[in-house]
């Protein structure tokens, strides 16, 4: 029984779980899960299980329900039953199949928690696992955090057969008699994973019979080395960059002068879902001259370089519309930012760049809500001449991205307000004796 030994030695010295604890076990009825539900079993743990049917396989998806629920049965659990039509999720959602099923089956997962209370979903991830995830993470580019592998606990996840060999696991299974369910899907090496664990371990293997045991150690160095990376990125952090407005902002020249620029720009990045090859390019452009206004997208976010900072931001959905009519001072519910419109008498004016107060007129509505573009021109408050915008927004040097968020308030075609910026001075307040209209951004 030197398996469940093991196990329950896992289970105390990393803390997984308690018999005090609610325990729900993902079951898919093969060899890994089973062993997992009788580790469990044998050392007394209380437990439901949660099956998943895809609805890939036919009569054999079909047929491991059956299994599932039987063997809850046997050994007096519970058994959560969902079917997901993981085909038409993955095609929707421009998933592959595997991340389709991935995502269908922990945000089931995260709902039998909330509704019913578990404590911890415990699945059957194994070392030969955390093996093929190395090899999957290597191949797609993830740096150092990538090789840590499979995490044992990681918040209502646990995962404690990471110590144990998939020969480990089939020898307990064949001692103990244990029957199981075989994916036929398993075998099919179209899948990277797979195709990983088929064709590359086994040559690998022919080097290294132990390659497992010996990846397994390279795999817990490799997360107390990044644990040491990630104190080191975090204090380069906390000097180097800042975020105001939900932008991150990186301060170039005191990035470009670490000897590990690169890295921390890695780091920093690369969970914004930048690549690795935009974030060598990046790293490379900031040793030369020419570079503001370089722009770098990712799947979530949008990057650019701007005099002092490199800028990133997250994509917002786009405003389809170009503009928005004002029609009177309370017709203001669907305009695109918080725009509060009063008419006041006997008032300060006050300096808040957040707020206008302009004189009205039987003309004055409607007003006009639009994103700026190139050609428009104001007449800054306090002057007698006009301005470019694009030159305003170079004086007040602006970055890329907060350029295309500023909106202009117009009337009859002439701009009122830069909003949150500047009052053109055409509509200044020139007699307290007539009506004032407050336009303030809330």
């Amino acid at each position: 029984m030197f398996v469940l030994k093991q196990f329950e030695v896992n289970i105390h010295k990393n803390d997984l779980f308690s018999k005090a604890d609610k325990l729900l076990v993902a079951f898919s009825g093969g060899i890994d899960s089973i062993v997992l539900s009788d580790l469990l079993h044998k050392l007394g743990y209380t437990f439901d299980l949660a099956h998943c049917n895809f609805q890939l396989r036919g009569t054999e998806a079909n047929e491991d329900t059956e299994f599932c629920k039987n063997y809850a049965e046997q050994i007096q659990a519970h058994c959560h039953i969902t079917y997901f039509n993981t085909s038409t999720y993955a095609k929707e959602n421009k998933l592959s199949i595997q991340m389709a099923a991935r995502a269908l089956r922990y945000n089931w997962f995260k709902s039998l928690i909330k509704t019913h209370g578990y404590n911890y979903v415990l699945t059957a991830h194994h070392a030969n696992d955390n093996v093929e995830t190395l090899f999957v993470n290597l191949i797609r580019g993830t740096g150092i955090k990538g090789l840590k592998g499979i995490p044992k606990k990681q918040n209502n996840i646990v995962r404690p057969l990471l110590f144990a060999t998939k020969e480990a696991i089939l020898l307990y299974a064949k001692k103990n008699q244990l029957k199981h369910r075989e994916d036929s899907s398993n075998q099919e090496i179209k899948y990277k994973r797979n195709f990983i664990r088929h064709q590359i371990i086994p040559e690998l293997k022919k080097l290294n019979p132990i390659l497992e045991e010996t990846l397994t150690t390279s795999i817990n160095y490799f997360n107390q080395s990044y644990e040491i990376i990630k104190n080191f990125t975090a204090t380069k952090y906390s000097s180097i960059c800042k975020i105001e407005n939900e932008k991150l902002f990186i301060d170039i020249q005191l990035l470009v002068i670490e000897p590990q620029k690169e890295t921390l720009l890695f780091e920093w990045l690369h969970e914004k879902n930048f690549k690795a090859s935009q974030i060598e390019q990046l790293t490379n452009l900031l040793l030369n001259d020419g570079i503001i206004g370089k722009q770098f997208e990712s799947a979530t976010h949008q990057l650019t370089i701007d005099r002092k900072y490199i800028i990133v931001k997250e994509k917002t959905l786009n405003i389809t519309e170009d503009e928005f009519v004002i029609t009177s001072i309370n017709n203001t519910s669907h305009l695109p930012i918080a725009l509060q419109i009063n008419e006041v008498s006997d008032t300060e004016y006050s300096s808040n760049k957040n707020e206008i107060f302009i004189q009205y007129s039987d003309t004055l509505f409607p007003l006009k809500l639009r994103k700026w573009k190139n050609g428009d021109k104001f007449q800054p408050f306090g002057m007698s001449g006009f301005k470019k915008l694009s030159d305003y927004f170079k004086d007040q040097k602006l970055s890329k991205f907060e350029k295309e968020e500023v909106w202009i308030l117009e009337s009859k075609g002439e701009i009122v307000w830069i909003v949150g910026f500047r009052l053109d001075n055409r509509f200044r307040v020139q007699s307290s004796n007539s009506k004032i209209i407050q336009i303030k951004l809330v």
